[in-house]
């Protein structure tokens, strides 16, 4: 059995204090073709331990992380999660990634703690 998320690749350039943003939707495909810019899709987040979790994530006013799947065996869980402005550009994805890894960074160590 293949680990969850494999075949995915992580983007390093969002790597923040060991915690690294992976792409399952290309967030360049954009969906507006006028506005090119992504405003939802599927990632994973991994720790700096290696585990992971999913994200889902739109665009919305203020930063969230609530949570859609508990921890489980081969994952920290899977996340709604508000990135605060579409993407457009690398910038935006690291500018998103930063806005919502305080959410993210509680949200692992819960379940690490099994809290």
């Amino acid at each position: 059995m293949k680990p969850v998320y494999s075949g995915f690749p992580l983007v390093m350039e969002t790597e923040t204090d060991g915690f690294i943003y992976g792409e399952i939707t290309d967030h360049f495909n954009f969906e507006y073709e006028e506005g090119k810019f992504c405003t939802s899709g599927d990632g994973f987040v991994q720790a700096p331990d290696g585990n992971k979790a999913g994200i889902i994530w739109d665009v919305e006013d203020e930063p969230y992380l609530s949570v859609c799947i508990e921890p489980e065996e081969d994952r920290w869980g899977v996340y709604n999660v508000g990135f605060v402005k579409p993407i457009q550009t690398m910038d935006d994805l690291i500018y998103n990634f930063k806005k919502v890894l305080p959410f993210i960074k509680e949200a692992y160590y819960k379940a690490k703690l099994g809290k």
